[in-house]
């Protein structure tokens, strides 16, 4: 988890995880309606078949892990196989073009993988048609060894036909809590950053001292099948909390695990960005302390981590956003990517590649969450669905025509049991608080199918118990699939503290005017 300074990590953990639940349980236990959640049924995986699916692999992949990529094949009779050179990702650019894949499934080696190529990759699928958005849902698969690979491949495939089960229970692992006491090791049900999910599951939460995860606590996140590990972050674990030899040795049910610390989907190359010299220095993990390569060796089906350092709110939206649509763990990160485009004014970032020894870049803090958050992947199948959507959508949207060329789209809130999902975590120069974050509407709505191009859109009125909301619109894109056209947009609004805003009640509409 990446904030824009050490005062600003110590006021979101004090107001938003549990240096509020320090003081009397105030917050943990003040969600008294679900925090004593009975245990729920188990979660419903499968498969989304729609739409091509290729496997990509390199070289070296294709050599090492035949017995995995053949159980990919299994899973997906009709995907297309297509090998590719890491020097010269653009030849698979024409292949993907012709293809239109819905998904793609990556098998690659720990030392192939690093934030030059997630970023090289994520920037190649945006390029398969001519709008900025991100056009295929990835996953990645790669292990300590083909064996690993192999089980891996296999976990998915006995959860996808039944054969084992996600429990249905989600436990959020905050991380260290710098204001506890180091020995400090506390569980609760029920879950304060991420409540919605009360709706479909047992709730609990940790959180503890920088000493509290100790291995006689190697069993606290079993029996839940999704796990939310919070923190900061280094390639061999979370900073005074899980370590990489820990992971692999915890004991999980199969699970999917969300993780918003830095750097802890590594597995082999990354890049410290500021060190004393003003350089950027290449480093390696080993495969015996990557956090990751131990945590695909245990019981987990998926797992959504970053490459570079990271922050901690968009792993919430992702889970969020699960809730709300049912969507597939592809669609889940492609959401993230697209999310990252339109935080950026509707355009991909500038992703320049590190290399070492080159100058440290000098990013603003919003070009660390924008580019982090770029960095962050799926291991696993992009296809998985391990939930239907069990709660109401953020917005209910309404669209008119006005005229032959013009749209008025009306988007209420209607769920405010989301959180995260109405943050902007890329800005604050619209918070009272510049430590924080803006508030934000992220809104996504089909056009009539005639709409081929959009020359205009315009905020024409925000407002929330009858007053006036003032409001920026960030950023615009036109989602071209098939013959369906999708208008993704982001619009910024003021924040008074910490996921607190006049915007923030049911009813609150946003009123857009769209023109072609």
């Amino acid at each position: 988890m990446v904030m824009q300074s050490h005062k600003r990590q110590a006021l979101i953990w004090t107001l938003s995880l549990v240096g509020i639940a320090v003081s009397s349980f105030v917050v943990l236990f003040a969600c008294q309606p679900f925090a004593f959640s009975k245990p729920r049924q188990p979660l419903s995986v499968r498969l989304d078949s729609s739409g091509p699916y290729v496997i990509l692999t390199t070289a070296a992949a294709d050599r090492d892990y035949q017995r995995a990529i053949q159980k990919a094949e299994a899973l997906h009779p009709h995907a297309t196989r297509l090998k590719f050179s890491l020097e010269d990702l653009e030849s698979l650019l024409d292949s993907l073009r012709t293809i239109q894949p819905r998904y793609a499934l990556i098998f690659i080696k720990p030392d192939e993988l690093d934030v030059n190529f997630a970023w090289k990759w994520l920037a190649l699928t945006t390029r398969l048609d001519d709008d900025p958005l991100v056009d295929v849902s990835s996953g990645f698969i790669t292990g300590a060894n083909p064996d690993a690979v192999t089980s891996f491949m296999e976990r998915t495939a006995k959860a996808v036909k039944g054969e084992s089960t996600l429990p249905g229970k989600l436990i959020d692992n905050f991380g260290p809590n710098p204001q506890a006491p180091r020995n400090q090791f506390l569980q609760h049900a029920g879950c304060f950053m991420i409540p919605v999910y009360q709706e479909r599951t047992a709730l609990a939460s940790i959180s503890h001292g920088a000493d509290g995860f100790t291995d006689s606590r190697l069993d606290a996140l079993q029996g839940a099948g999704l796990i939310h590990l919070g923190g900061h972050g280094d390639p061999d674990g979370v900073i005074d909390g899980l370590q990489g030899q820990q992971a692999k040795q915890l004991k999980l049910s199969p699970s999917v695990i969300f993780n918003g610390a830095c750097y802890t989907g590594v597995t082999s190359r990354w890049y410290k960005q500021w060190t004393p010299k003003g350089k950027v220095e290449s480093k390696t993990v080993s495969a015996e302390k990557s956090f990751c390569l131990n945590l695909l060796d245990n019981s987990t089906i998926a797992y959504l981590a970053a490459l570079h350092p990271d922050h901690g709110i968009p792993v919430y939206q992702e889970m969020e956003y699960l809730a709300y649509t049912g969507h597939s763990l592809g669609d889940v990160m492609r959401h993230t990517h697209n999310g990252v485009i339109l935080g950026n004014g509707g355009m991909l970032p500038e992703l320049e590649p590190f290399v070492d020894q080159m100058p440290s870049p000098k990013w603003t803090p919003s070009d660390v969450m924008l580019k982090g958050t770029a960095a962050r992947i799926l291991f696993g199948d992009p296809a998985l669905i391990v939930s239907e959507a069990f709660t109401k959508p953020p917005f209910e949207i309404t669209t008119k025509r006005s005229g032959a060329d013009q749209l008025q789209i009306s988007a209420v809130l209607s769920n405010l049991q989301l959180k995260s999902e109405f943050t902007d975590t890329y800005h604050a120069d619209l918070a009272s608080n510049k430590q924080l974050f803006n508030d934000r509407a992220l809104i996504v709505v089909d056009l009539p199918e005639d709409w081929q191009d959009i020359s205009s859109v315009e905020v024409t009125d925000v407002r929330a118990a009858g007053e006036d909301i003032p409001n920026r619109l960030l950023g615009y894109a036109v989602e071209t699939e098939g013959q369906r056209q999708r208008l993704h947009l982001q619009v910024d609004l003021p924040t008074t503290g910490y996921m607190q805003s006049p915007f923030r009640q049911k009813g609150a509409m946003v009123v857009l005017k769209v023109r072609r």
